[in-house]
C-alpha cells in the first residue's frame, strides 16, 4: 500500500516512544483514596498477627517485607530517627525466613513480632506525612533493588528500544 505525501508526513511527525521509557503508567498526581490508604495500613498489621499465631504463609512474609523495605527507604530519605526500627524489623523478617527454611513454618517469636509491629506502626505514620512523590520514589527504590524486577525492566527496555 502506497501512502500519499500527507500520510507520509503525518507518519514522520508521529511521536515515537522514547527508548527505554517503559510502558504506560499512571500519572503521579493520582493518590489512593482514604479507604484504600486505611487498608494499606491495616492489612499488614493484621498479617503481622498471623505470624505470632503461626497461621502465616509465604505471601504474608512477602507483603510484610515489602512494607518494611518501603519504610526503610522512606526512613533513610526523610526520617533518619526511624531507621533503627526498620533495620530491626528487616532482621526479624530475615530470621523468620531462615526459620522457615529449617522448620518449614512461618512464625515469629515475641521479640520479632514486636520489632515488626513497631516498624509497621512507624511506616503508617511516615505514609501519612509523606507526599505522593516521596512515597512513589521510595517504592521505586524498593523495586529497583529487587533482582527479579531488574530483569523485567531490562526486558521492557529492550522491547521499547525496538519499537
Amino acid at each position: 500500500m502506497e501512502l500519499n505525501r500527507a500520510q507520509r508526513r503525518a507518519a514522520k511527525k508521529q511521536r515515537r516512544p522514547v527508548p527505554g521509557a517503559g510502558h504506560i503508567q499512571l500519572p503521579i498526581n493520582i493518590r489512593f483514596g482514604k479507604a484504600d490508604e486505611t487498608q494499606l495500613q491495616l492489612v499488614p498489621l493484621g498479617l503481622a498477627t498471623t505470624l505470632i499465631e503461626g497461621t502465616a504463609d509465604e505471601s504474608t512474609w512477602h507483603t510484610l517485607t515489602l512494607r518494611i523495605n518501603w519504610g526503610r527507604f522512606l526512613a533513610s530519605d526523610h526520617f533518619p530517627d526511624a531507621e533503627p526500627a526498620m533495620v530491626a524489623a528487616q532482621d526479624a523478617m530475615r530470621s523468620i525466613s531462615a526459620r522457615h527454611g529449617r522448620a518449614d513454618t512461618w512464625g515469629a517469636s515475641k521479640p520479632e513480632y514486636d520489632a515488626i509491629y513497631e516498624a509497621l506502626r512507624i511506616c503508617n505514620e511516615m505514609q501519612q506525612q509523606c507526599t505522593r512523590r516521596e512515597l512513589r520514589d521510595a517504592l521505586e527504590r524498593v523495586y529497583a533493588a529487587n533482582e527479579y524486577h531488574q530483569k523485567v525492566e531490562a526486558i521492557k527496555n529492550r522491547l521499547d528500544a525496538r519499537a
